[in-house]
């Protein structure tokens, strides 16, 4: 099976060598070089499962702002990055079926709304970034910069449900949002053995 980790990192090295980067640089090139790849994946395996559940607008709105946040925040993950993909990909679609039946249904409250982008503000500031047990952020600038992106992005996501009359749209945004910023708690971060986590 594909290690997108040992590809990511032989990338970084290969870019790297020539521009003599320092071994935290390197962990952060190779950091976002593995998040581009997982991204792309994800992605196509999201559109994939979201049209079946005929649900493609709003699963793409939660996917994106939950994944967004997910590259910089962490949080739980399972034992292959496969895994990751498919449970994402399924929860997201899920999140985007929520989304329409809210909207259908006028279950959706505005100041609700608010509250929960508040609550993940404040969990995102206290607890990001998540990382694993097989793969930490051991640069403590990288962590630095990863926690006050999540913590940028979870704001500017705030203002987007604040200033968008759109409510398919705002349900998706606090709905991806809500779910990425639930993968940070303690309660599924649990240490485990490395064959149990990646």
């Amino acid at each position: 099976m594909i290690n997108l980790s040992e590809i990511s990192q032989h990338l970084s090295d290969t870019i790297t060598r020539e521009l003599n980067y320092t071994d935290e640089k390197r962990e952060i090139v190779a950091y976002g070089l593995e998040s581009l790849f997982l991204s792309i994946i994800g992605f196509l395996a999201i559109l994939l499962v979201a049209f079946s559940f005929n649900a493609l607008i709003p699963t793409v709105i939660a996917a994106g702002f939950g994944g967004l946040l997910r590259k910089t925040s962490g949080g739980a993950h399972m034992n292959t990055p496969l895994k990751c993909l498919t449970f994402g990909a399924i929860i997201y679609s899920i999140l985007g079926v929520i989304s329409q039946l809210i909207v259908k249904y006028h279950f959706y409250d505005f100041k609700i709304s608010l509250i929960i982008m508040v609550i993940c503000l404040m969990t995102v500031t206290y607890l990001a970034p998540v990382d694993c047990e097989s793969k930490p952020i051991i640069s403590p600038k990288l962590r630095r910069n990863l926690k006050f992106i999540s913590i940028s992005f979870v704001i500017l996501s705030f203002f987007i449900v604040l200033l968008n009359n759109n409510v398919l749209i705002n349900t998706s945004v606090v709905l991806g949002i809500s779910y990425q910023t639930l993968t940070l708690l303690p309660v599924f971060n649990i240490k485990k053995k490395k064959e149990d986590y990646s």
